[in-house]
């Protein structure tokens, strides 16, 4: 199991000390959804392109992978983009979550997402953060650094089957609110994908915690 309290507690402790967002993203989750508005406009897609370079997304500072590569190819997919963003808002009462939604409800979008970035050897870090910025609670973020790395779909149906039989949900919650701090987490704080990513922090680096 991946997804565990003591991976969990493992996980906020390299997020510590490796100096990531003491908020846990909290502000940024912020941002994401007062940006949903705007969703595939030139200015979200500028925005969207500076924040995947800022979370470890685009590395490259040459082509095919570099920033204006990157905005020059995702700028074509905007409008399908957009469509799939509705879509899948469309097909769920609530905000749209793992734990609600199936593999085949959310993998036209992946894969749209996945196609603007080339060459990088079928890592599927790009798609998973430039997703999670769409729909926080839908998507679990990968990293290189931090997670291990998995084809996406395998991945994805296995953190919400896990998720499912996950028996202490409550104290995770408590431990996740705890380490957001003194800001109140967002409304639409995306506890159950930010869960997975640390358990998977923390199964990775178990060792180093």
């Amino acid at each position: 199991m991946i997804i565990t309290l003591g991976n969990l507690r493992g996980g906020i402790q390299w997020w510590r000390k490796n100096n990531w967002p003491a908020d846990m993203h909290n502000t940024d989750y912020g941002d994401f959804y007062t940006e949903r508005s705007i969703v595939a406009t030139g200015t979200w897609w500028d925005t969207t392109v500076d924040r995947l370079w800022e979370w470890g997304a685009i590395r490259s500072p040459n082509p095919p992978n570099s920033k204006p590569a990157i905005k020059a190819r995702g700028q074509i997919l905007l409008s399908a983009i957009a469509r799939r963003h509705t879509q899948i808002i469309a097909s769920s009462a609530t905000e749209p979550s793992i734990t609600d939604l199936s593999w085949e409800d959310v993998a036209p979008l992946f894969a749209l997402v996945f196609a603007i970035k080339r060459g990088n050897n079928n890592s599927p870090v790009f798609a998973s953060k430039m997703c999670h910025f769409l729909f926080p609670k839908l998507f679990v973020v990968m990293d290189t650094t931090a997670t291990d790395t998995f084809e996406y779909e395998f991945y994805w149906r296995g953190m919400k089957d896990e998720w499912s039989r996950f028996n202490e949900k409550a104290r995770a919650y408590a431990m996740l609110t705890q380490a957001i701090g003194s800001g109140n987490p967002h409304a639409l704080y995306p506890y159950e994908t930010k869960i997975m990513e640390l358990s998977s922090i923390g199964y990775k680096h178990r060792w180093d915690s």
